[in-house]
């Protein structure tokens, strides 16, 4: 009985295929990850995504979105154990912007007059201390030195 013997010409030709497969994918792979890497620009400008304009003339609008702003520190006034914060963002510092800090958000950090923070804030509703809606509160969630 004579064997038969199997072509390698088959198993040749498909060598390449499989190579220019794989580095497809690998490329796409690659292209993929760069495509969807988070961009930096926020952490260049953290306020840019922050209007005052548009906080000003409704700020019952911008209700639970969070902010990231890079702040100096133009007032404290103390509300039983929370503070009131008065800041200025740079590029407006003739306009003060009023931040809420509870007791405890700012950790070890320690809140000075004349001092640039970044400001993590959420804008919020609450109420006044006669029961009265306020729309657009600016409560930090964490403070950071600069």
């Amino acid at each position: 009985m004579a064997r038969k013997r199997r072509s390698s010409k088959n198993k040749k030709s498909q060598l390449p295929l499989v190579i220019g497969g794989g580095a497809a994918v690998l490329l796409l792979a690659v292209g993929a990850a760069v495509v969807m890497k988070p961009s930096d620009s926020a952490a260049d400008a953290p306020e840019s995504r922050f209007s005052v304009v548009e906080y000003r003339q409704d700020a019952s609008r911008l209700t639970g979105n969070s902010y990231r702003l890079k702040a100096r520190v133009e007032n404290i006034e103390t509300l039983g154990n929370d503070r009131l914060v008065a800041v200025s963002l740079p590029g407006n510092k003739m306009e003060r912007l009023p931040l809420l800090v509870h007791s405890g958000v700012c950790g070890r950090v320690n809140l000075t007059r004349g001092d640039t923070f970044v400001f993590d804030v959420i804008c919020r509703n609450g109420q006044d201390a006669e029961g009265l809606d306020v729309k657009g509160i600016m409560v930090v969630q964490k403070v950071e030195t600069e």
